[in-house]
């Protein structure tokens, strides 16, 4: 039987999903609970340095999209189940990143005297993420229609 690296990579981007979920929404990665300190673990992040570039990259290449239910269908035709959970989890995390936790780094790191800008970081990572993703699957129509090669 053939040894199937998908499984143990969709195993480290669920941990890294689970990281970048909670940091969205609390901010930060500090848990007194050692279950989720060890779920939520920032070492959890680690892998967003070559998923961060691998899955945008594919976004624009269309060879992934960033609706996570069509990259999975995709995926799954050609390279099987965990190839599929793998890329959707990478789709999940690059879109979270797209549309929030961005701001919420800024947010976290912003001076103090930036404060009262902060609502506007939330703005701005929305529909500057929101556009890349739009642009994404514009790329992709043109891919399927034949206006681009590939």
């Amino acid at each position: 039987m053939a040894v199937n690296l998908y499984t143990p990579l969709a195993v480290i981007l669920f941990f890294t999903m689970l990281s970048t979920l909670r940091f969205s929404f609390t901010g930060t990665l500090k848990a007194k609970d050692p279950v989720t300190r060890f779920f939520t673990h920032p070492a959890w992040l680690y892998p967003l340095v070559l998923e961060g570039g691998y899955v945008l990259g594919s976004f624009y290449h269309g060879t992934m999209s960033p609706w996570p239910p069509a990259t999975f269908e995709a995926i799954s035709q050609r390279a099987g189940f965990w190839a599929a959970a793998t890329a959707t989890e990478g789709a999940i995390t690059a879109d979270i990143w797209l549309l929030w936790a961005t701001a919420t780094t800024f947010k976290t790191f912003s001076p103090p005297h930036d404060k009262r800008m902060v609502k506007y970081y939330y703005v701005v990572n929305f529909v500057i993420g929101a556009y890349l993703m739009a642009r994404f699957l514009h790329v992709i129509d043109m891919g399927k229609a034949g206006i681009i090669p590939g």
